[in-house]
């Protein structure tokens, strides 16, 4: 590890503050995070690393200016970068919004173009071995005209992919997109809007794209969305999405339908939505389903009820078909989700998750977890939680176990001990084995609202995990890491 540049975050921490204190519309934020470890089954050895991402900003008036600054730092010289990973001039005044830079924009939910930021999530791919901040940004232009009734934008810009930091900028930016958005209210909030996107990949071969969009209230409670997207030059390549919410008499409804052919747009610029629930549940996070845009039907049915005791029940039901070739899979899963407080001191959360996974080979899958936080006094919790889950592969018996332990103190303490175990074969290091067992410790401190410090020791088990429809791979981990978050 370069030790010798671990000074340059110490100095940019140095002039953010500096800059903080010395004209208060300036602020930043800053995640630092220290790494001693390996991957196991991946590393050799265990080595030291060091990430760092630290964004300041400045607003007056109608302008807002930023730049986030990113750098990695380990023993391995391949793997170290330091960048300037974002900046951001935007004029914003009455009708008008005007981004020049790296800028997040989404046009419908995301069936043509889908920027994104995962909140503090660091990801490392095991082919490039360099850990980076994730999210998908455009680096171009993007002009707003806004009134009452009408909505334009026009967006030029080349779209961020998953590559790591070291590569270069042409090999990470090989998407360029130009696009123009009229969106129209037309009569009581019922909204009418038209997309085109020109695509063009780094060949130079370029497609057009378009869709449709409407949305607005109907029958009283309920509110519906619509949207079309296909190739105008390749009719056969389409997206449509649909959804239905609603609120009677204590229970929420959200129906939705979609069916997409062909429809991933060079790197994976687009997103439409996965109509698969986000689950915090770390068994039922590692076993999501990963929407497929290429070839994909299903629905999503989502139901949740509060009675007068403060008690909320939620059911999901989520189907989706996959056609590879003449082959039909098709992935289908039952959740259900008690929210209760049994007694004055103790808040309870229970859940059972039935599902069929053919594309991970899971079938006849059970879940199930328990969660409790008891109120011992006002300053102190504690905290448990047991999670199992059970599934037939291959005709072998598949077990995985989560069991959490911890105490909260304060609001601004908490340590917790967390042990999984699985017997999955895919998951084992040593073919002579017969299960694995992650034992870790979590830390937390919260000294005040701008500082966050927390701790990690031990293994840990990676695996898929999906946040607002967006899914990433986590690698396992064993070691030691620290994380300190910061605003000023």
């Amino acid at each position: 590890m370069q030790l010798g540049r671990i000074p340059i975050f110490i100095l940019i921490i140095s002039l953010v503050l500096g800059l903080a204190k010395a004209n208060s519309q300036s602020s930043g934020t800053n995640l630092l995070e220290f790494q001693y470890g390996n991957i196991p089954g991946a590393d050799d050895k265990s080595f030291p690393s060091i990430f760092d991402r630290t964004t300041i900003a400045y607003r007056k008036s109608g302008i807002r200016a930023s730049i986030t600054v990113e750098q990695y730092h380990s023993e391995y010289s391949d793997r170290n970068y330091i960048n300037l990973a974002q900046g951001l001039v935007q004029y914003k005044k009455k009708k008008w919004d005007l981004k020049l830079g790296n800028i997040y924009e989404t046009i419908g939910r995301g069936s043509l173009l889908r920027a994104f930021e995962i909140k503090g999530a660091v990801i490392e791919e095991l082919g490039f071995r360099s850990r980076q901040y994730f999210h998908r940004d455009f680096l171009g232009a993007s002009v707003k005209y806004r009134t009452k009734k009408l909505t334009i934008q026009a967006i030029r810009a080349d779209v961020l992919n998953i590559l790591a930091p070291t590569f270069s900028r042409e090999d990470r930016r090989t998407d360029l997109i130009s696009s123009l958005s009229l969106t129209y209210n037309y009569v009581k909030k019922h909204k009418f809007g038209i997309n085109i996107m020109n695509h063009e990949n780094a060949n130079g071969n370029a497609n057009n794209f378009g869709s449709i969009l409407l949305d607005g209230p109907i029958a009283g409670p309920f509110s519906y969305y619509v949207e079309w997207a296909n190739g105008l030059t390749q009719s056969d390549r389409y997206a449509l999405y649909g959804g239905l919410t609603g609120y009677i008499e204590g229970v929420s409804i959200n129906f939705e339908l979609k069916s997409y052919r062909d429809f991933i747009i060079g790197s994976g610029i687009n997103e439409p939505p996965a109509l698969i629930q986000d689950q915090t549940y770390r068994v039922l996070n590692r076993s999501t389903h990963v929407s497929n845009p290429s070839d994909e039907d299903g629905y999503q049915i989502d139901l949740s009820y509060t009675f007068n005791n403060g008690m909320i029940l939620v059911f999901n039901h989520a189907l989706a078909n996959n056609a590879v070739g003449s082959t039909s899979f098709v992935f289908q899963e039952f959740f259900i989700e008690l929210n209760a407080s049994f007694t004055k001191h103790i808040d309870s959360k229970i859940f059972l998750d039935y599902a069929k996974d053919p594309f991970k080979d899971q079938d006849n899958r059970f879940s199930l977890g328990f969660y409790n936080t008891i109120l011992v006094s006002k300053k102190l919790n504690i905290i448990s939680e047991i999670e199992l889950q059970r599934f037939e592969r291959f005709g072998a018996k598949v077990n995985n176990q989560s069991i959490l332990i911890g105490l909260n103190l304060a609001s601004k303490y908490s340590i917790s001990l967390l042990f999984e175990h699985t017997n999955d074969p895919f998951l084992l290091l040593d073919i002579n084995s017969s299960n694995r067992k992650y034992l870790g410790l979590n830390a937390s401190y919260k000294p005040n609202y701008k500082n966050s410090i927390q701790l990690f020791i031990g293994e840990r088990q990676g695996g898929p995990a999906c946040s607002s429809g967006v899914c990433y791979e986590i690698l396992d981990f064993k070691g030691f890491e620290t994380r300190w978050t910061t605003r000023f």
